[in-house]
């Protein structure tokens, strides 16, 4: 047909033509017939038009290969065997893999893309590349197929499973093939015999051998006759019906010569004059269902019979699916472990799912007593139809008798969602949402249908689709549950509503339902059925009573804690730590007297296996747990390591506790990072756990004042009298955090009147605050050497014997611990030797274009220069674009090798608990960055543009928020300079990128930075202190800053343009000192200069004043490139600099100079507003002149300065006088302060009287 003839076509027959010809799937046809795509449109596309509509790329480039034939009339021929076109895509994925020999990734690019055999045959160089395969490989595989012409069939795994040949009507039954697949059923399948009830195996348990390599000599061996299957005959018989008289003759030669591995072949004798029906009998009973129909589609291949060949393999996918339909059926008879397989995903833990959400209808106080299980699961929350369930006797109640349940309605979940979480404190305590009606509020009664209908179910829907929003929940991490405890009779129900949005916006199999009896899952199961097209069979549970559901769930795991976990109390007694009362501590993990106690059979493999693991994952690099203490509790002759500094802060706690007075006390271990230094205080604490009531703060995003009322909580918890609380606050990077959280403490308990504070020993808080340092003995030295301690990265001689002790017992219990790569780095003294040689030996190979390299190079860079940062599982399987396998977690360490022996899986507990992917230690990251450097000349900036380049890093997401802001802090936190009062004006990665690249490169990546973080402050303010400070570029500078502004005008954005315009006027004087011309001009630009910088931090302190109350409740988290409270009264102080470099300026002068005491007078008495400049003596020239006319326009503002920088000066006296300044800013101020008060008793103080009065009224700055 020539190109106008397919202009002449319709859509509908442009539909048919790919159906019939191109024979792609209906939902690809489909979407050509939804497009409007008629032949005279079709004719002008492109491939990229194709991909357009939503098609994947196989699909797209047969569907052009096609077009291309039919445009040129000419007819398609594949330049390849045939039996390449009847390749699935699984079987393209294998060739390409086991053949080919390209990496695994290519292959499942292609896998994703869905190129099946007749898709590939149609592809090009260009179509390769297209998908992200680069050149070698893309040549390799097409010279590879090729070969194929002169060479013999490769041998696969058979695949019944076809790619685009699949029918759209199969489509629902292979959603229920997924799920067999995940329930563990990944043998070969087995097909039940009608006649016998009988399955027969797909391999044989004799002489059925694997697929042999290409070349390979095939095996023979002696077989057993197969028993048929009628289902299989049947359908041989059908095809063989349509070969004629010397087509089923030449079937019957090449059958008769048929090598298949592990079978003789038929002898000839036993198939001379046999009929088709014969045949289909006869290959059945010697090859057995399966592989006589395999058999059958090798030899219709070879008789050129390609079309019966590939039209048996879309039949046999269906014959699977209606096999293992009713395997799964007799498999799933007992549901008991179907049950449990549903809520582990086939492990024996319920920590498979993140969450849990619950959807229950009515209820009878006789059910309730069975449904205690609810306290077992993690829910995060119950959607409940019942509107008695929070009176007496319902579920609602009864649950919140034992755990705190949050009530709310749909209409709260509204907004924005980190908002929503927050208001509504999700994740930390389960929210119980009513969704018809509360009847214990008089306005909120239960609606009928009709009512709910119209009034409350948008709610509902808008609450579903946030529950499934991936902010949330990522798909396959939160398991929805239907608990169906009374019948829903009719699609007329709001619980079916419900059920229906759900399957909206999520996939079927996250969802389960749980029917107290067979009648109401019959009625269910028809509705879903009916209404939905989707049979829940395999998803349902229905023939175990209440009581059984119950007992069942309530005996999984996790490893649970015991019955009860005690707390110390007075006078060595102990007290229960409720359920209830720690879901009230959503901050804290609490440590028990008991922990770890009663959890396992200690004598079971199970615990042995469980302590195996533990013990590897925390020498490999996992945070320290408590059962990490544990473990060596049990084993006297194995304790744990116990630093050189243990003792030390053991005492100073114990001390502080005994001694102090103080109820409240702040004490401080400085540690270098990834030295132990959290190890080490957890480790103390287990062991004063008796003494105290020991908690750690497990969430830095929770309020300082709620932590406190936890804190004070805790310290009450079932007793009359306080008990001591020491509280771990880890991986704080300053003091002043935890300093508030002592005040918020001390606060909330002076608020209490049934406390009293002069019993101090037992009203105690001690706070052990865990700051890293790159200096901890400096930082140490400057603090109060009684209330803090150090660890530096250094093993003394006794921890190295201790360290060798240990590697000694790892030895006797696991498997190579010198992989242990953390331990081993901190045994070899911390050397940078071992991780330099470690890194060279691993990224040998490296390749930066690669997705696992990309993303390793990531972890390397953010674990440098980001302490405790990872990236979220979750964000690594999308990087991977990693599709979510019902039951099976696909693994992302494994798509990391040969990096994933340097990663570790970690839990996070902020934004509601999630995984996180980091490297080891900070050091291996570290000296794995510098040997991308050093062998493959990779630099960190190369790495932070690639990250700035994925739009996934930066979509707004939860669980993406933490890795913004570890890019964030990576580019602005800045550390303190080594004597500790300071800040280095840039972060460790700017000046190392400056160091190497220069400016360019520095802005460059700013400016990328700043698109990413387009409603950030921080970024453009730094890149516009990097331009006044290093670069001395104001004016670029400038406009930078004047961004950061625009975005929010707070006192630092409005700061740093004062920074700029002083640090300008700094540099003009610098340069005048060089230049002995006089240049009135000069005059005029830095008085302009100095009243804009003067204005910019008089309006900085201003609104510093304003902002105090923000501070106080500004959360811990916040990241921007200023410490929080660190203003106060920079801009005072600022203002003073301005000053005085004008008076400097002015003093310069020729008629001002202040080495002539007369001239100094003239300044002097000008500046005190005695005299005007035109009053002022001075030598008559054009330049005096000049320079007169230029203060005269500036007269009020310079007039202005002497009486505003006395006010300041009255303002600071009092604020050192009063205010106890303690911080490094306040040291560095007074200094400031004090330097520039002595320059202005040396220019406006006469007389040596007026100098001691002044030092007498001000002697903080004297």
């Amino acid at each position: 047909m020539s190109q106008s003839g397919i202009e002449e076509w319709t859509a509908e027959e442009v539909q048919h033509w790919l159906l019939t010809e191109v024979r792609v799937s209906p939902s690809c046809a489909d979407k050509f017939i939804k497009e409007e795509v008629s032949g005279d449109y079709l004719v002008s596309f492109k491939k990229a038009d194709i991909l357009d509509l939503g098609i994947k790329h196989g699909p797209a480039v047969k569907i052009m290969c096609y077009l291309k034939s039919r445009t040129e009339a000419s007819e398609h021929r594949s330049q390849y065997p045939t039996y390449v076109e009847a390749w699935t895509k699984e079987q393209v994925s294998q060739w390409l893999v086991e053949h080919v020999k390209v990496y695994s990734r290519y292959a499942e690019q292609l896998l994703d893309q869905d190129v099946s055999g007749d898709c590939l045959v149609c592809f090009r160089k260009q179509d390769f590349l297209d998908l992200n395969v680069k050149s070698g490989p893309a040549v390799k595989i097409l010279a590879e197929l090729g070969k194929l012409n002169n060479g013999s069939e490769p041998t696969l795994q058979p695949s019944l499973q076809t790619g685009a040949d699949r029918r759209e009507g199969d489509e629902r039954v292979q959603r229920d093939n997924n799920q067999l697949h995940t329930l563990g059923n990944k043998q070969d399948v087995k097909c039940k015999t009608e006649s016998q009830g009988e399955r027969t195996s797909m391999r044989k348990e004799e002489g059925t051998t694997e697929p042999e390599p290409l070349g390979a000599k095939p095996k023979t061996a002696v077989v057993k006759p197969q028993p048929e299957s009628p289902n299989a005959t049947k359908m041989i018989h059908d095809f063989l019906e349509n070969l004629g008289k010397d087509s089923l003759k030449k079937f019957l030669c090449f059958l008769s010569e048929h090598p298949k591995p592990g079978y003789k072949s038929i002898p000839h004798g036993k198939l001379e004059g046999k009929d088709r029906l014969d045949t289909a009998k006869l290959l059945t009973a010697h090859y057995g269902s399966q592989d006589a129909l395999l058999v059958t589609v090798a030899i219709l291949k070879e008789i050129n019979q390609n079309d019966l060949a590939q039209r048996l393999r879309r039949s046999m996918g269906q014959l699977e699916q209606r096999c293992l339909s009713r395997d799964l059926m007799k498999k799933e008879a007992n549901q008991g472990d179907k049950l449990k397989m549903l809520l582990t995903c086939g492990g024996n833990s319920l920590d498979s799912y993140d969450r849990f959400v619950i959807v229950v209808n009515k209820s009878s106080p006789e059910q309730i007593q069975y449904l205690t299980f609810l306290s077992k699961l993690k829910l995060f929350c119950v959607l409940d139809f019942d509107p008695n369930s929070v009176s007496s006797g319902g579920l609602c109640h009864s649950y919140r008798e034992s755990r705190v349940a949050n009530l709310h309605f749909p209409a709260q979940f509204q907004g924005q969602t980190e908002a929503v979480i927050k208001g509504l404190n999700l994740y930390r305590q389960t929210s119980w949402v009513f969704c018809n009606g509360r009847h214990d509020l008089d306005d909120n009664k239960e609606l009928d249908y009709k009512n709910w209908l119209r009034k409350s179910c948008k709610d509902v829907e808008q609450l579903v689709s946030f529950i499934c929003n991936p902010d949330v929940f990522l798909p396959g991490r939160c398991l929805i549950i239907f608990l169906l405890i009374s019948p829903v009779d009719t699609e007329k129900n709001p619980v079916f509503d419900t059920y229906k949005s759900f399957i909206k916006h999520t996939d079927e199999w996250n969802i389960i339902s749980i029917c107290e009896s067979q009648s109401t899952y019959l009625k269910w199961r028809e509705l879903i059925k009916d209404k939905c097209d989707f049979d829940i069979e395999h998803l349902s549970i229905n023939e175990l009573t209440l009581s059984e559901i119950n007992g069942t769930i309530s005996g999984l795991g996790p490893v649970s804690q015991s019955s009860t976990r005690l707390l110390p109390s007075s006078g060595s007694s102990a007290v229960v730590l409720k359920p209830k009362d720690e879901d009230l501590l959503t901050a804290l993990d609490v440590l028990c007297l008991n922990q770890c106690q009663n959890i396992f059979d200690e004598s079971s493999s199970e615990f042995d296996n469980f302590r195996k693991t533990e013990e590897e994952e925390f020498y490999r690099g996992a945070k320290v747990t408590w059962w990490n203490f544990y473990f060596c509790d049990k084993d006297i002759e194995k304790p744990f390591i116990k630093r050189d500094k243990y003792n030390n802060v053991k005492t100073m706690i114990r001390s502080q506790k005994t001694h102090s007075s103080n109820p409240f006390v702040l004490l401080t271990l400085f540690h270098n990072p990834g030295c132990g230094g959290t190890t080490l205080a957890k480790h103390v604490m287990w062991d004063l756990r008796q003494e105290f009531r020991c908690a750690v703060l497990k969430d830095n995003t929770v309020p300082k004042k709620e932590v406190a009322h936890q804190v004070l909580h805790l310290m009450k918890l079932e007793s009359e009298k306080p008990s001591p609380v020491l509280l771990l606050v880890d991986d704080s990077k300053e003091t002043e955090n935890p300093s508030d959280l002592l005040n918020c403490i001390r606060q909330a308990v002076e608020d209490l009147s049934d406390i009293n504070l002069d019993d101090a020993q037992d009203c105690k808080v001690i706070i052990l605050n865990c700051v890293r340092s790159h200096n901890p003995v400096e930082q140490h030295r400057q603090h109060n050497q009684t209330q803090s301690q150090f660890l530096t990265a250094k093993l003394t001689p006794q921890e190295q014997k201790e360290f060798e002790k240990k590697l000694k017992e790892l030895k006797e219990t696991h498997d190579k611990p010198e992989n242990f790569y953390s331990f081993m780095f901190m045994k070899n003294n911390f050397d940078k030797k071992y991780t330099e040689n470690l890194a060279h030996n691993t990224l040998e190979n490296f390749d930066f274009s690669s997705k696992n390299g990309k993303l390793f190079a990531f972890l390397a860079l953010l674990n440098t220069y980001v302490a405790k940062s990872e990236m979220a599982l979750s964000l690594c399987e999308d990087f991977f674009q990693m599709k979510m396998i019902y039951w099976k977690e696909d693994s992302v360490l494994d798509r990391m090798r040969p990096y994933s022996n340097f990663l570790i899986i970690d839990s996070v507990d902020e934004w509601g608990g999630y995984k996180g992917v980091r490297i080891l230690h900070r050091a291996i990251a570290s000296g794995c960055l510098e040997e991308l450097e050093r062998s493959h000349h990779l630099t960190v900036s190369d790495i932070v543009r690639e990250i700035l380049h994925y739009d996934l890093f930066f979509s707004v997401r939860v669980v993406k928020q933490r890795l913004m802001l570890s890019i964030k802090q990576m580019l602005i936190e800045r550390q303190l300079k080594k004597d500790g009062e300071e800040r280095e004006p840039f972060s460790p990665l700017i000046n190392k990128i400056h160091s190497q690249q220069g400016r360019q490169m520095v802005q460059e990546i700013f400016v990328k930075a700043s698109a990413r973080f387009e409603t950030s402050v921080s970024i453009p303010q730094a890149l516009a202190r990097y331009l006044y400070i290093n670069v001395r570029d104001f004016a670029e500078a400038l406009k930078w800053a004047e961004k950061a502004k625009n975005i929010e005008g707070n006192p630092y954005t409005v700061d740093t343009i004062g920074e700029i315009h002083k640090s300008n006027l700094k540099s003009n004087i610098e340069a005048k000192k060089q230049d002995i011309s006089q240049n009135p001009e000069d005059l005029y630009r830095n008085i302009e200069i100095a009243k804009n910088g003067w204005k910019a931090f008089q309006r900085a302190q201003e609104l510093s004043d304003l902002e105090i109350e923000r501070e106080k409740e500004a959360a811990d988290d916040d990241l921007e490139d200023y410490p929080m409270k660190s203003y106060n009264i920079k801009g005072y102080v600022s203002m003073l600099d301005i000053s005085f470099l004008v008076f400097d300026i002015l003093s310069r002068l020729p008629f001002f100079e202040k080495q002539n005491p007369m001239k100094k007078h003239y300044l002097r008495s000008f500046l005190n507003g005695c005299i005007s400049i035109n009053t002022v003596y001075r030598e008559n020239s054009t330049v005096n002149t000049r320079y007169v006319e230029i203060i005269r326009e500036h007269e009020p503002f310079l007039v202005g300065l002497k009486p505003e920088v006395k006010e300041i000066f009255d303002f600071l006296n009092s604020y050192f006088t009063y205010i106890k300044g303690n911080s490094e800013l306040d040291r560095v101020n007074h200094r400031t302060v004090s330097d520039h008060f002595r320059k202005y008793v040396n220019l406006f103080v006469q007389h040596q009287m007026k100098e001691e009065k002044n030092r007498r009224t001000k002697p903080t700055l004297a």
